[in-house]
């Protein structure tokens, strides 16, 4: 995770924006091993840090407070549907579900449809871009 996604956090986090879920590099492994991925390490350190959540009403999946683990629970549920097995789903954003793709590391949107779009490069790049436009919207 860079540094100026560290700074904005630490500059506009509210109470509640987290839930620091304690996230072990088993419970990763665990998750990787069921979905058949490798996860990037930028998301993994988001959530091995943050557990589940982001500033501005971001809502990036990690690990519950209980231990479950939500991201790879919510694709599950969507591979059901016609997820791809490369993509991990990141955040729902109702009309369609941010995922990352485990081949390439980029993030791509998906909708049941099977519309599929690269949208950033990388975990920090996507994180970066919905922190500021949060930001803007405070």
């Amino acid at each position: 995770m860079n540094n100026e996604i560290k700074d904005l956090i630490s500059k506009y986090e509210v109470k509640g924006d987290f839930n620091y879920a304690n996230v072990t590099d088993e419970m990763l492994c665990s998750a990787e091993k069921e979905l058949g991925v490798n996860l990037p390490d930028q998301f993994k350190e988001y959530v091995k840090t943050f557990g589940y959540g982001g500033i501005g009403g971001i809502g990036i999946l990690g690990v519950g407070l209980d231990g479950s683990i939500v991201f790879k629970d919510t694709t599950q549920d969507y591979r059901k549907e016609g997820l791809p097995d490369n993509l991990v789903v990141i955040e729902n954003v109702d009309e369609w579900l941010e995922c990352i793709d485990c081949h390439t590391g980029k993030i791509i949107s998906w909708d049941t449809s099977g519309y599929l779009k690269e949208d950033f490069d990388c975990f920090d790049d996507y994180l970066l871009s919905q922190m500021n436009d949060a930001i803007e919207n405070l």
